[in-house]
Protein backbone atom coordinates (compact mmCIF):
# COMPACT_ATOMS: atom_id res chain seq x y z
CA UNK A 1 0.00 0.00 0.00
CA UNK A 2 2.43 2.16 1.08
CA UNK A 3 4.28 1.81 -2.65
CA UNK A 4 1.16 2.46 -4.60
CA UNK A 5 0.75 5.48 -2.43
CA UNK A 6 4.11 6.78 -3.83
CA UNK A 7 3.28 5.90 -7.11
CA UNK A 8 0.03 7.94 -7.00
CA UNK A 9 2.02 10.61 -5.77
CA UNK A 10 4.98 10.74 -7.94
CA UNK A 11 2.41 10.11 -10.81
CA UNK A 12 0.67 13.58 -8.85
CA UNK A 13 3.13 15.74 -8.70
CA UNK A 14 4.43 14.92 -12.71
CA UNK A 15 1.15 16.23 -13.79
CA UNK A 16 1.64 19.17 -11.51
CA UNK A 17 5.12 19.83 -12.79
CA UNK A 18 3.36 19.63 -16.01
CA UNK A 19 0.85 22.02 -15.75
CA UNK A 20 3.24 24.53 -14.30
CA UNK A 21 5.35 24.47 -16.94
CA UNK A 22 2.27 24.99 -19.76
CA UNK A 23 0.99 27.73 -17.22
CA UNK A 24 4.64 29.10 -17.38
CA UNK A 25 4.24 29.44 -20.97
CA UNK A 26 1.41 31.01 -21.90
CA UNK A 27 2.44 33.82 -19.17
CA UNK A 28 5.53 34.61 -20.52
CA UNK A 29 3.30 35.10 -23.95
CA UNK A 30 0.73 36.83 -22.42
CA UNK A 31 3.78 38.97 -21.38
CA UNK A 32 5.28 39.02 -25.03
CA UNK A 33 1.78 40.09 -25.73
CA UNK A 34 1.31 43.40 -23.66
CA UNK A 35 4.87 44.39 -25.13
CA UNK A 36 3.23 43.71 -28.73
CA UNK A 37 0.45 46.10 -27.84
CA UNK A 38 2.07 48.45 -25.96
CA UNK A 39 4.09 49.07 -29.26
CA UNK A 40 1.15 49.39 -31.21
CA UNK A 41 -0.54 52.05 -28.54
CA UNK A 42 2.73 53.91 -28.98
CA UNK A 43 2.27 54.58 -32.53
CA UNK A 44 -1.19 55.25 -32.28
CA UNK A 45 -0.52 57.70 -30.00
CA UNK A 46 2.06 59.44 -32.24
CA UNK A 47 -0.16 59.49 -35.19
CA UNK A 48 -2.70 60.64 -33.06
CA UNK A 49 -0.13 64.03 -31.87
CA UNK A 50 0.71 64.69 -35.47
CA UNK A 51 -3.06 64.66 -36.60
CA UNK A 52 -3.96 67.17 -33.78
CA UNK A 53 -0.94 69.34 -34.83
CA UNK A 54 -2.06 69.02 -38.24
CA UNK A 55 -5.68 70.14 -37.31
CA UNK A 56 -4.69 73.00 -35.44
CA UNK A 57 -2.48 74.44 -38.50
CA UNK A 58 -5.36 73.56 -40.64
CA UNK A 59 -7.72 75.73 -38.55
CA UNK A 60 -4.83 78.73 -38.57
CA UNK A 61 -4.83 78.98 -42.00
CA UNK A 62 -9.13 79.03 -42.31
CA UNK A 63 -9.32 81.15 -39.55
CA UNK A 64 -8.00 83.53 -41.93
CA UNK A 65 -9.41 82.63 -45.43
CA UNK A 66 -12.40 84.32 -43.66
CA UNK A 67 -15.33 83.23 -44.46
CA UNK A 68 -14.18 81.02 -47.61
CA UNK A 69 -12.56 78.90 -44.61
CA UNK A 70 -15.66 78.29 -42.45
CA UNK A 71 -16.35 74.47 -44.02
CA UNK A 72 -12.55 74.05 -43.85
CA UNK A 73 -12.54 75.08 -40.47
CA UNK A 74 -15.22 72.80 -39.50
CA UNK A 75 -13.37 69.88 -41.01
CA UNK A 76 -10.40 70.56 -39.14
CA UNK A 77 -11.86 71.12 -35.82
CA UNK A 78 -13.06 67.33 -36.26
CA UNK A 79 -10.12 65.95 -37.01
CA UNK A 80 -8.76 67.76 -33.72
CA UNK A 81 -11.61 66.29 -31.25
CA UNK A 82 -11.17 62.67 -33.02
CA UNK A 83 -7.58 63.38 -32.51
CA UNK A 84 -7.63 63.91 -28.51
CA UNK A 85 -10.27 61.25 -28.33
CA UNK A 86 -7.69 59.18 -29.92
CA UNK A 87 -4.43 60.44 -27.34
CA UNK A 88 -6.99 59.64 -24.70
CA UNK A 89 -8.21 56.22 -25.52
CA UNK A 90 -4.25 55.55 -26.13
CA UNK A 91 -3.53 56.57 -22.63
CA UNK A 92 -6.46 54.51 -21.13
CA UNK A 93 -4.70 51.58 -23.45
CA UNK A 94 -1.57 51.98 -22.33
CA UNK A 95 -2.71 52.10 -18.58
CA UNK A 96 -3.91 48.85 -18.84
CA UNK A 97 -1.08 47.45 -20.88
CA UNK A 98 1.15 48.86 -17.63
CA UNK A 99 -1.62 46.88 -15.18
CA UNK A 100 -1.25 43.58 -17.57
CA UNK A 101 2.84 43.93 -17.15
CA UNK A 102 2.87 44.02 -13.75
CA UNK A 103 0.72 41.17 -13.10
CA UNK A 104 2.05 39.33 -15.57
CA UNK A 105 5.86 39.94 -13.77
CA UNK A 106 3.77 39.30 -10.13
CA UNK A 107 3.02 35.62 -11.78
CA UNK A 108 6.27 35.50 -13.41
CA UNK A 109 7.67 35.35 -9.69
CA UNK A 110 5.22 33.34 -8.54
CA UNK A 111 5.56 30.62 -11.17
CA UNK A 112 9.27 30.52 -10.12
CA UNK A 113 8.73 30.13 -6.80
CA UNK A 114 6.20 27.38 -7.82
CA UNK A 115 8.02 25.91 -9.90
CA UNK A 116 10.87 25.51 -7.40
CA UNK A 117 8.78 24.11 -5.08
CA UNK A 118 6.63 21.59 -7.40
CA UNK A 119 10.33 20.39 -8.36
CA UNK A 120 11.91 19.73 -4.55
CA UNK A 121 8.36 17.49 -4.13
CA UNK A 122 8.65 15.73 -7.03
CA UNK A 123 12.34 14.87 -6.14
CA UNK A 124 11.20 14.16 -2.40
CA UNK A 125 8.60 11.50 -3.86
CA UNK A 126 11.72 9.84 -6.25
CA UNK A 127 13.67 9.80 -3.31
CA UNK A 128 10.71 7.84 -1.13
CA UNK A 129 10.03 5.71 -4.11
CA UNK A 130 13.67 4.84 -4.22
CA UNK A 131 13.80 4.58 -0.51
CA UNK A 132 10.10 2.41 -0.44
CA UNK A 133 11.92 0.10 -2.81
CA UNK A 134 14.59 -0.59 -0.16
CA UNK A 135 12.72 -0.70 3.09
CA UNK A 136 9.78 -2.63 0.87
CA UNK A 137 9.84 -4.78 4.53
CA UNK A 138 8.62 -2.48 6.75
CA UNK A 139 5.33 -1.52 5.92
CA UNK A 140 5.00 0.96 8.84
CA UNK A 141 7.31 3.28 8.13
CA UNK A 142 6.44 2.94 3.88
CA UNK A 143 3.07 3.87 5.31
CA UNK A 144 3.97 6.91 7.46
CA UNK A 145 6.78 8.27 4.51
CA UNK A 146 3.82 7.63 1.90
CA UNK A 147 1.35 10.15 4.16
CA UNK A 148 4.55 12.80 4.48
CA UNK A 149 4.66 12.68 0.73
CA UNK A 150 0.51 12.93 0.29
CA UNK A 151 0.24 15.90 2.09
CA UNK A 152 3.01 17.45 0.14
CA UNK A 153 1.29 16.54 -2.84
CA UNK A 154 -1.58 18.11 -1.36
CA UNK A 155 0.54 21.32 -0.90
CA UNK A 156 1.74 21.59 -4.18
CA UNK A 157 -2.01 21.10 -5.25
CA UNK A 158 -2.75 24.56 -3.70
CA UNK A 159 -0.07 25.92 -4.80
CA UNK A 160 -0.94 25.40 -8.01
CA UNK A 161 -4.38 26.13 -7.65
CA UNK A 162 -3.34 29.72 -6.67
CA UNK A 163 -1.06 30.04 -9.48
CA UNK A 164 -3.91 29.12 -11.80
CA UNK A 165 -6.08 31.98 -10.34
CA UNK A 166 -3.89 34.56 -11.05
CA UNK A 167 -4.21 33.77 -14.53
CA UNK A 168 -7.68 34.23 -14.41
CA UNK A 169 -7.28 37.68 -13.17
CA UNK A 170 -4.56 38.38 -15.58
CA UNK A 171 -6.41 37.14 -18.55
CA UNK A 172 -9.43 38.89 -17.66
CA UNK A 173 -7.35 41.89 -18.02
CA UNK A 174 -6.09 40.73 -21.40
CA UNK A 175 -9.62 40.85 -22.74
CA UNK A 176 -10.58 44.67 -21.32
CA UNK A 177 -6.78 45.12 -23.10
CA UNK A 178 -7.78 43.81 -26.23
CA UNK A 179 -10.52 45.63 -26.17
CA UNK A 180 -9.82 48.91 -25.66
CA UNK A 181 -7.40 48.14 -28.67
CA UNK A 182 -10.50 47.35 -30.80
CA UNK A 183 -11.83 50.33 -30.01
CA UNK A 184 -8.57 52.53 -30.30
CA UNK A 185 -8.03 51.12 -33.69
CA UNK A 186 -11.76 52.18 -34.76
CA UNK A 187 -10.78 55.94 -33.46
CA UNK A 188 -8.00 55.83 -35.74
CA UNK A 189 -9.65 54.57 -38.71
CA UNK A 190 -12.00 57.03 -38.47
CA UNK A 191 -9.01 59.94 -37.15
CA UNK A 192 -7.62 58.67 -40.73
CA UNK A 193 -10.83 59.29 -42.58
CA UNK A 194 -11.03 62.53 -41.54
CA UNK A 195 -7.64 63.67 -41.87
CA UNK A 196 -8.05 62.62 -45.78
CA UNK A 197 -11.06 64.78 -45.83
CA UNK A 198 -8.86 67.61 -44.47
CA UNK A 199 -6.20 67.55 -46.61
CA UNK A 200 -8.39 67.23 -49.87
CA UNK A 201 -10.17 70.38 -48.06
CA UNK A 202 -6.83 71.83 -48.16
CA UNK A 203 -5.99 71.33 -51.19
CA UNK A 204 -9.24 72.92 -52.13
CA UNK A 205 -8.58 75.69 -50.68
CA UNK A 206 -5.52 76.50 -51.78
CA UNK A 207 -6.43 76.00 -54.92
CA UNK A 208 -9.08 78.47 -54.72
CA UNK A 209 -6.66 80.84 -53.18
CA UNK A 210 -4.37 80.92 -56.19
Amino acid sequence: KGDQAVRDSLAGMHRIRSEVQVIAKKIKGLGDRSLEISAIVNLIEELASHTNLLALNAAIEAAGAGEAGLRFGVVADEIRKLAERATKATKDVAALVRTVQTETQEAVIAMEDGTREVEAGYQVTIRAEEHLKEIAGISTSSAELAQGISRTSAQQADGVEGVARAMHSIAAVAVETEQAVLQTRKTVEDLVKLADELTRSLSRFKLAAA
